[in-house]
């Protein structure tokens, strides 16, 4: 089943008097519970995409419909993970993972064993009660995707979220991910720069080409789940990332 369907879609901007196309008959689908990543140079309307998915921003053309209903506002069944965490320093992580439940009027106490579950869920017991400055920026993400996973929703929509992380937290926090999203059982649109992360995480890749963002290929990833760091040494591995790399014109 498609959760999500892209049908011809196209994004401009407008600044005074010039206009910036940003997207470009973009036409694909995500299947429900399926692990998609979408990789292109900068500038190619990744985050355009997440947010236009997300109802954040409007299509200048074409349709783009979740769980069968076309996208004309912004959703609200959706978890939005971004670059940052984006945590209240003033805040304890169980209480930051809330926020979103206090933000949409939920009950809190009710949600409170929830959002101790999914903190045990991201490796983080024991650091319920600290504060932001007490976790590291990988623990920080943990902290951010449990938020995004509160009120459980079926999508999960993911910009960047490792790029700011050292190389070696970095394929810590793909391990984690990956072991999050299969006990989870979401659906995950995943925006990356990196090569080898779109390959490692993804049941497919969507390769985008340079401004305006048109799908170059969809390539689909046949590796072994769940995923280890050993699947980084398999020949099938190497030859994705090759592949991908030589359609994005990295050299």
């Amino acid at each position: 089943m498609d959760l999500i369907e892209y049908l011809r879609v196209e994004k401009t901007y407008n600044s005074g008097s010039t206009e910036v196309v940003a997207l470009a008959e973009v036409s694909f689908t995500v299947h429900e519970g399926e692990f998609v990543t979408v990789v292109g140079r900068s500038g190619c309307g990744k985050t355009t995409l997440l947010k236009l998915t997300a109802g954040l921003l409007t299509p200048t053309a074409g349709t783009i419909r979740v769980a069968g209903a076309q996208v004309r506002a912004p959703l609200t069944n959706v978890g939005i993970v971004f670059q940052s965490p984006v945590l209240l320093a003033w805040r304890k992580t169980i209480d930051n993972v809330l926020l979103q439940i206090e933000a949409r009027r939920l009950n809190v106490k009710t949600h409170r064993q929830r959002a101790m579950e999914l903190l045990e869920l991201a490796g983080l017991k024991g650091f319920e009660e600290k504060y932001p400055h007490e976790l590291s920026g990988g623990m920080q993400q943990r902290v951010s995707i449990s938020r995004a996973l509160i009120h459980n929703p079926p999508l999960l929509l993911m910009d960047e979220p490792f790029g700011a992380l050292d190389a070696i937290t970095r394929d810590e926090m793909n391990l984690e991910l990956v072991r999050i999203w299969s006990e989870a059982k979401k659906t995950v649109l995943f925006i990356t720069h990196s090569i080898p992360e779109a390959v490692f995480l993804g049941d497919r890749v969507i390769v985008m080409t340079p401004r305006p963002g048109k799908i170059s290929e969809i390539v689909e990833i046949d590796l072994p789940r769940p995923r280890t760091s050993a699947v980084r040494d398999d020949a099938r591995f190497i030859s994705y990332v090759k592949h991908i790399r030589e359609s994005l014109g990295v050299r």
